[in-house]
Formats: C-alpha cells, sequence, structure tokens
C-alpha cells in the first residue's frame, strides 16, 4: 500500500503549518465529498487517500497543547477518524477487502501514537477510545464478512455519516 499520497516537499510544509494542513484537509474532504457524488469513486478514493493523509499531518504535527482548544483536538481526531472510515468503505465497496483492512488497522495504530500526546485530558482520551474502538471493530467486521450496526460496511456512506458513532 502507498503510504505516500502528497508531495514530499508539500508534506513537510503542511507538517510544520498545521493551520493551513487543517484549511487543506477541509479542500480535501470537501473535493473527496464532491467526486464521490458525482460517481467518480476512484477519484473520490484517491482523494480520501490524500484526505487521510492530511489529517494524519495535523494529528501528529507538534503543536503548542496550551494554545489549542479541545474542541479543535476533538474535530482533527474526528476528521481523521471519519476519512479513514470513509476511506476503508470505498475500498470495501471496490472489493478491495484487504487494503481496507489495513487503512483500519493504520488509523487504529496512529490514534495509539498520539495517545499518550492526550493522556491528562479525559475528554480527548475518550474520544480516541471510542474512535480505536470503532476501527477495531470495523476491522474485525471486515475480516469475519460480518454487518456492523446492522448495516453493511460496504454502503455507500460519506465521511460525516462516521461521527455521529464517534461523539457521544
Amino acid at each position: 500500500m502507498n503510504t505516500q499520497h502528497l508531495c514530499p516537499v508539500y508534506t513537510k510544509w503542511l507538517q510544520l503549518n498545521p493551520i493551513d494542513a487543517r484549511k487543506h484537509r477541509l479542500f480535501l474532504q470537501d473535493k473527496m465529498q464532491k467526486a464521490h457524488l458525482q460517481g467518480q469513486l476512484d477519484k473520490a478514493c484517491r482523494l480520501a487517500y490524500q484526505t487521510l493523509e492530511a489529517a494524519k499531518l495535523v494529528l501528529t504535527a507538534l503543536q503548542h497543547v496550551t494554545s489549542y482548544s479541545d474542541s479543535g483536538v476533538r474535530e482533527d481526531i474526528i476528521s481523521y477518524s471519519a476519512v479513514g472510515m470513509y476511506l476503508s468503505s470505498l475500498l470495501h465497496s471496490n472489493h478491495n477487502m484487504q487494503e481496507a483492512h489495513d487503512v483500519l488497522q493504520q488509523c487504529q495504530q496512529q490514534l495509539i501514537a498520539v495517545l499518550p500526546l492526550h493522556a491528562t485530558n479525559h475528554t480527548i482520551l475518550a474520544l480516541i477510545k471510542t474512535a480505536m474502538y470503532a476501527f477495531e471493530k470495523n476491522s474485525l467486521a471486515l475480516v469475519n464478512g460480518n454487518q456492523v450496526n446492522g448495516n453493511s460496511i460496504n454502503n455507500n456512506i460519506h465521511p460525516a455519516s462516521h461521527t455521529s458513532s464517534l461523539v457521544h
């Protein structure tokens, strides 16, 4: 699985500028949703990989913890998780089960990696644990070929539809 979907120079710039990376993530997310709505699933999938990479850059960017609000961190985690679920769903609907499973596993591992950064913030910690649980549940469903919450994992879904399961 290709892990580099954005230009390496641009990736480095986004890492150093997390505010711009957030804007880029939103831009890519909008393009991804439009491509999906227009039935351009291959383009939506390519844009989903780019969006996920941008969301990961935001999630892992070095930032002053005190200068960024909990709501911003929550948005970053929810966005990263929703795009990961969405990409996995697109891959699954294209019958690429192994890559769909790999995306879920990688997203879960990334959340495990950032977990210690938020260990003292119980709200963020609970959100990360909820997202990790959702990735694990969907990953197991892919492996077992089961359904999740009565809905087949390969439904044509949009990234926003996953956020409700991440927020309690």
